[in-house]
């Protein structure tokens, strides 16, 4: 789930003075022609999380900071904005990751391409008995923001405070799709609730999950599906908050039941050369700097490639929503 300058300027006021001279500079070479053609993005929002001061430090993590450093040089790279890019980095809260989301979707603007990325941990919660869209396991996916708390207690009213909901997220998307925009969103982070719980001790330098066990936050899963026993309706299949596919594409670094890791990326480099990134974040942005933004299911197909040689066969990363 790693910044250079932006391109210099020297050779566009080259081509202006060599066009008053009444010269050419010929075509591009292929390279920068095919760079020049990269399907690109309007705005994003970009939310790194490592740390969590009401959590214990063996449960933080260090690649995030790394990702959105990478994911903003890519951006920046390909000719975004700094003033329509935000990033949220370090420790944000859930009142700044939601105050983020609503400043992008004040400025989004009809025909725009749109970029929502976030790494570091996810867990599950209880649904409520009322939910809109109840979930088949009685479960709701999180994401969990630097001031998330323990568990507050249990049945129909139990929560882990301070979390970001699937629920939450999916009804952003559908605003800014119904204003028109084309809303990319990466996830990686997992929710791996049925993996194992994290050891004592304090936070290892190396590999670590981005996925607390409800347990940490003072949960069983017993407890979250007896309190949710309520929602009866079966899961839609393929859908993460909204039930929506339209205007919209996912990519996720692996299924809900899987483990998500950050490691030392590239694999195989040497100490000097090489971060704590999230695998997925760091092979979708190699990919990403060669043919940009423009098909879901091409990238998530590349990304499982890199990923097989590599060895990792788990987890197996996903896309829902457009596919082009």
């Amino acid at each position: 789930m790693p910044c250079s300058a932006l391109l210099p300027t020297l050779p566009t006021r080259r081509c202006c003075l060599l066009a008053l001279a009444g010269l050419s500079l010929g075509p591009l070479p292929a390279r920068a022609a095919a760079t020049a053609r990269l399907p690109t993005l309007d705005r994003a929002l970009l939310v790194g999380v490592s740390r969590y001061p009401a959590l214990p430090t063996r449960l933080w993590l260090r690649g995030p900071d790394n990702d959105v450093a990478l994911m903003q040089e890519l951006l920046r790279s390909q000719g975004m904005e700094a003033a329509k890019l935000q990033v949220l980095s370090g420790a944000p809260r859930r009142a700044d990751i939601l105050q983020a989301m609503e400043d992008l979707a004040r400025q989004a603007r009809a025909g725009e391409r749109l970029l929502f990325y976030f790494s570091g941990h996810g867990s599950q919660q209880a649904q409520p008995a009322d939910a809109r869209w109840p979930e088949a396991d009685g479960l709701d996916e999180v994401l969990l923001p630097a001031d998330v708390q323990a568990w507050n207690g249990e049945g129909a009213g139990a929560q882990i405070p301070n979390a970001l909901l699937d629920d939450e997220i999916g009804d952003w998307i559908d605003r800014l799709v119904d204003r028109g925009a084309q809303v990319w969103a990466v996830f990686d982070t997992c929710h791996a609730a049925g993996m194992a719980r994290s050891d004592s001790g304090e936070p290892s330098p190396g590999p670590r999950v981005r996925a607390l066990h409800p347990a940490e936050l003072g949960l069983t899963l017993g407890h979250a599906r007896s309190s949710a026993a309520d929602a009866k309706a079966t899961r839609s299949p393929g859908r993460f908050g909204s039930p929506r596919s339209d205007g919209r594409t996912l990519l996720f670094a692996g299924r809900s039941h899987e483990r998500v890791r950050e490691e030392w990326m590239p694999k195989g480099g040497g100490l000097a050369s090489t971060r704590l990134h999230g695998v997925f974040t760091w092979h979708l942005a190699q990919l990403l700097r060669q043919q940009g933004w423009q098909d879901g299911e091409r990238l998530i197909e590349q990304v499982r490639q890199r990923f097989l040689a590599e060895q990792r066969l788990s987890p197996v990363p996903m896309l829902l929503g457009q596919r082009r």
